[in-house]
């Protein structure tokens, strides 16, 4: 077993079942979602995906006990009541009303040790611990209790008794967390040092609306963990939105968020990362077309993040491709959707990193910093205003705004990326001093950086915190003082809440003047550009949205997100609209040769010689396959294809001059399609 086997997967989709050609996706990796089962039935269930030829990793529940296993004492024979999480009224804290969710205790962590090795002997190449997460709300069980006294040396103070107290619960929660996931990683490359050990975890503006802490940016400095998996669905983009309030926000601006968070986790590394992007969720409450809408923009915002190239197509295909689920008022999906789906999922294992904005330019470089410690403070009942508030008005307006993981500050090659850095100690607390002097050093280079808040808050006057200890007022009183020696850069204190901004008037008028002043004191230009839209072009695709000003592009493209992948000789978007499309204009000026334009999952390979183009494209059953070809100057075509058995497939033909459009039934061994 080759350490590379699953690290090399440039897509992925998770499941529970066994293998099914119903939701035979052809993705490069396949995990196998089962948190408690034993090797008798997990080695069996792995072997059906290996036998696809595709990589398979395992995912398990970090955070709940999935089969109550523990907590009744049917895994070791002593229950563990007391390591479930439990709130303030002493009610235990419930994933979906089955399961509760845990303390991460030396027990609890011996048990999914046991779930690591199983997972490894039953043929596993990669191990994947999901959701190690806590709520800010809980920390009142027995067994957290005796761990706040080990770490913090004083007595346990109820969370909901004084803003430290909220704090300190919530961070003694990641930081359990993170032993959780440095535990399970020495467990999985002692076992296997050529397995892969990837966290699929949660954006922090989802656990923030959610009341949830994790170990999101401490994650980062465990050192051996092979990569991320960045799970976001609408779920969360819609949580986080309901946590801010503004006339500017949108769906897509909150995803767009969401998916760079992710991005600046692992830019600059060696890690992996994964994005997924999720058709729809488990909440019954909504239809398949709001699924589809905010499909697409999920999909484009991903998109825009270039850095990344890898992506989980989906968790839980069962919702949109096997019956009696109640995801959308009924599955399967309508066809339409699930074509478009596996349209999607052919972007995916075709586009590669990298891509340049085109149409407008914005302006780049321009970061706001973000910490753990957001997910640790008391917010208000908007408890996303105050970040949100940095970087919503600058998504409105198509800058493509980043957030900056402080704690990756002291990474230079990280922290030079970028000219502008926003930040507000407000909405969280640099938990180390080296995070104020890596900034100031930053500033010291030439960095610009904007300070907002008072200065002072109830949590800076405690005591507890490392500023206190050195004498300051502040985190930001000891930024200043590093920063008296003289610096390259600039500095900006400005006394305002930046919650103030998500005012469209008063982000116009007080906060983009602060920004454009930025852009032109770091010497990127000499005003801030504000295209109104993001386009951007990746290979021979174009990512669009429109958030104020309409996009109007000339060409000859394909429409990805229209099932039928016609051909166009305009992009037309509005406000609001989302789109992905192919660029062509090259290949139908001067291409000389029948080529496969673009088909839905996947394009297993394509060769034309003598006058003949053979194709072969692999899909789930019973969701039909489409393929858009240009013809290079024939006029007359014979079209067969078969199966792997050599049965003859019936063809749909769509013939369009150029190019034409042939629809078939979907094979997940194949089908091969001759065009004579």
């Amino acid at each position: 077993m080759k350490k590379s086997s699953f690290l090399n997967a440039k897509t992925i989709f998770q499941t529970a079942s066994d293998y099914n050609p119903k939701i035979a996706i052809a993705a490069d990796g396949i995990i196998v979602h089962r948190h408690c089962e034993k090797a008798s039935i997990l080695a069996p269930s792995i072997k059906t995906w290996l036998d696809t030829g595709a990589s398979v990793g395992v995912m398990f529940f970090a955070d709940s006990d999935s089969a109550n296993e523990y907590w009744t004492g049917k895994w070791d024979g002593t229950p563990h009541p007391e390591d479930r999480e439990m709130g303030a009224a002493n009610n235990i804290v419930m994933c979906s009303g089955v399961r509760p969710y845990m303390v991460p205790t030396k027990g609890w962590i011996e048990h999914l040790k046991e779930k690591v090795e199983i997972s490894l002997d039953c043929g596993a190449m990669a191990i994947m611990p999901e959701e190690p997460l806590a709520h800010t709300f809980s920390g009142y069980s027995e067994s957290f209790k005796k761990l706040w006294e080990e770490h913090y040396g004083f007595p346990w103070q109820a969370q909901n008794s004084s803003p430290l107290a909220q704090f300190l619960t919530s961070e003694l929660k990641a930081k359990l967390y993170l032993k959780l996931e440095d535990d399970l990683l020495k467990a999985t490359k002692e076992k296997n040092k050529d397995a892969a050990f990837i966290i699929p975890i949660h954006s922090i503006f989802g656990n923030i609306a959610s009341n949830i802490t994790a170990p999101l940016g401490i994650s980062v400095g465990i050192e051996g963990i092979d990569g991320y998996i960045g799970q976001i669905w609408t779920g969360p983009i819609n949580w986080s939105l309901i946590n801010y309030e503004s006339e500017e926000k949108s769906f897509f601006a909150s995803a767009y968020a969401l998916y760079d968070y992710f991005t600046q986790l692992t830019v600059g590394t060696d890690k992996k990362l994964w994005l997924l992007v999720d058709p729809v969720e488990d909440d019954p409450n909504h239809t398949w077309d709001e699924f589809a809408e905010w499909y697409k923009h999920s999909v484009t915002a991903m998109l825009f993040m270039s850095e990344i190239d890898t992506y989980e197509i989906m968790p839980w295909p069962d919702r949109m491709f096997l019956p009696d689920h109640e995801t959308g008022g009924g599955s399967p999906a309508p066809e339409d959707f699930r074509l478009n789906i596996l349209n999607i999922s052919q972007v995916l294992q075709d586009i590669k990193k990298g891509g340049e904005w085109i149409n407008e330019k914005p302006t780049k470089g321009i970061a706001v910093a973000i910490a753990d410690s957001a997910m640790y403070q008391n917010k208000t009942e908007l408890k996303l205003q105050g970040l949100y508030g940095m970087l919503m008005p600058l998504i409105s307006r198509g800058i493509p705004v980043s957030s900056f993981v402080l704690e990756r500050a002291h990474d230079k090659n990280y922290i030079n990326l970028y000219k502008i850095i926003i930040l507000n100690y407000e909405e969280f607390k640099p938990v180390k001093e080296e995070m104020n002097i890596a900034l100031a050093d930053w500033v010291k280079r030439g960095g610009n950086l904007i300070v907002f808040g008072s200065g002072e808050d109830e949590l800076d006057k405690d005591k507890y915190f490392w500023w206190k200890k050195l004498k300051y007022r502040s985190p930001a009183y000891h930024l200043i003082e590093q920063l008296k020696g003289g610096f390259r850069g600039a500095i900006t204190f400005v006394n305002m809440s930046t919650s103030d901004f998500a005012d469209p008037e008063l982000a116009a008028n007080e906060y983009l003047p602060l920004i454009e002043g930025a852009v032109k004191n770091a010497g990127i230009s000499d005003k801030l550009e504000t295209p109104g839209s993001f386009c951007m072009k990746r290979g021979d695709y174009v990512i669009a949205h429109s958030v104020k000003n309409k996009i109007s592009l000339k060409g000859k493209f394909i429409d990805i997100f229209d099932t039928g992948l016609p051909v166009i000789d305009h992009i037309n978007l509005k406000p609001g609209e989302s789109g992905l499309y192919k660029d062509i204009s090259e290949i139908l000026k001067n291409g000389k040769e029948p080529v496969v334009l673009q088909t839905s999952l996947r394009l297993v390979s394509q060769e034309y010689e003598n006058g003949e183009l053979v194709f072969t494209i692999k899909g789930p059953a019973e969701t039909p396959a489409v393929a858009r070809l240009f013809l290079g100057g024939k006029k007359e075509i014979n079209v067969t294809a078969v199966n792997s058995k050599s049965e003859k497939i019936e063809v749909a033909i769509q013939n369009d001059k150029e190019t034409c459009l042939l629809k078939f039934p979907n094979s997940p061994d194949g089908v091969t399609v001759k065009v004579t």
